[in-house]
């Protein structure tokens, strides 16, 4: 089980105000926090991983949100990083919905898929909560996501 103390989703990877123009922007947008704040090395290249990732097969789970991901030499630290985009944003969705809420996840290459694979369950068991799901769409601060996120953990 993921506990805050891991690092998986910390306060300064939460952006509540992600104002990108497509899908490509959003991940490279994120990608540079995420270099900004340590977790990879390259946001290029994390960005271009995660772009051929998604070239695979959409990440637009439907209902408004993407877990796009990638693995990648440019990850220091598995981590992951929650968005809420201004507009919604096209992404090829399963439902066809367009997608303001995003969950990139940071994994290293070199992960033998342990760690991908925790967060990926972790997440997707949440996002099978409706309450989860309608609590993070309202939320207003990156606190309020990390209460939600870590609740009865």
């Amino acid at each position: 089980m993921i506990d805050n103390q891991t690092g998986f989703l910390t306060e300064k990877n939460i952006v509540m105000d992600l104002d990108a123009d497509s899908r490509d922007d959003a991940i490279a947008q994120l990608a540079r926090v995420l270099e900004k704040n340590g977790n990879i090395s390259d946001a290029t290249a994390f960005t271009q991983d995660v772009l051929a990732r998604e070239a695979m097969t959409t990440t637009g789970i439907g209902n408004n949100i993407a877990i796009p991901h990638g693995k990648s030499s440019s990850v220091e630290h598995a981590s992951l990083i929650f968005a809420k985009n201004r507009t919604p944003l096209e992404w090829n969705s399963l439902d066809g919905s367009k997608v303001q809420i995003i969950f990139l996840m940071a994994v290293s290459s070199g992960d033998a898929g342990n760690e991908h694979l925790q967060m990926l369950a972790r997440l997707s068991g949440k996002l099978m909560d409706d309450d989860f799901v309608a609590a993070i769409k309202h939320a207003q601060t990156a606190q309020e996501v990390l209460d939600i996120f870590y609740a009865a953990d």
